[in-house]
């Protein structure tokens, strides 16, 4: 897929000019690489839904063709939409460094166990060059039982590219029994008894002398 950058001249913009190129189906956008120079743009954001940090995409800027990777996306809190886009342009033979997104596949054993499949890396960085980086990496969670884990070291990656700086012993993907916490019930209060064959308290002596002048009056 290829993405339409158009270049832009103001580098800021206010809120009327933002919202007339978002009417365009435009958002802002910048562009950078180690053999690009870095510069403003819009982009036409029409399958931006699919969009992701790490996405690639085709491009043309400044006459030539670039492999762009979304390196940021800023979103509006309150309506969600994208207000702006970063892209790092790498050349089709520049080896480079991406953050690629894990996706899991398939029902892991271990959630018929009581277990449920967690996610610890939600993407992991890969060194290659840019036609050889996959959109995804792809971790199937159907062995996993209760107790398993998927590390870095796992994890076979395509021809031609190989591990950035990541431990290979790092968990991606774990199956953990689920933690149920136990309900405590309050206890009922507690009723004074008198034991068998105890005395009752003994009445309160002014109890008894205001009984007797009642009844000699």
């Amino acid at each position: 897929m290829e993405l339409q950058l158009t270049p832009r001249e103001e580098t800021r913009m206010n809120n009327k000019s933002r919202a007339e190129w978002y009417a365009k189906g435009y958002v802002p956008a910048a562009v950078h690489g180690r053999s690009v120079e870095a510069g403003p743009c819009f982009v036409n954001y029409k399958h931006s839904k699919s969009w992701h940090r790490g996405s690639l995409f085709d491009v043309s800027w400044d006459g030539k063709k670039f492999k762009a990777s979304i390196d940021e996306l800023q979103y509006e809190p309150v309506s969600n939409k994208i207000v702006h886009v970063s892209f790092h342009l790498v050349g089709k033979n520049e080896v480079t460094h991406i953050d690629i997104p894990v996706k899991t596949v398939g029902d892991a054993a271990g959630e018929k166990e009581g277990g449920m499949v967690g996610v610890q890396l939600e993407s992991i960085t890969i060194e290659g060059k840019p036609d050889d980086m996959p959109e995804y990496i792809e971790i199937d969670v159907s062995a996993l039982h209760v107790g398993d884990k998927i590390t870095v070291a796992d994890i076979s990656l395509p021809s031609g590219c190989k591990w950035y700086q990541q431990d290979q012993e790092q968990a991606v993907v774990t199956c953990s029994m689920i933690k149920v916490q136990p309900v405590e019930e309050e206890a009922p209060a507690a009723v004074a008894e008198t034991p068998e064959g105890a005395e009752a308290p003994a009445a309160d002596a002014s109890d008894s002398e205001d009984k007797e002048d009642k009844e000699a009056a």
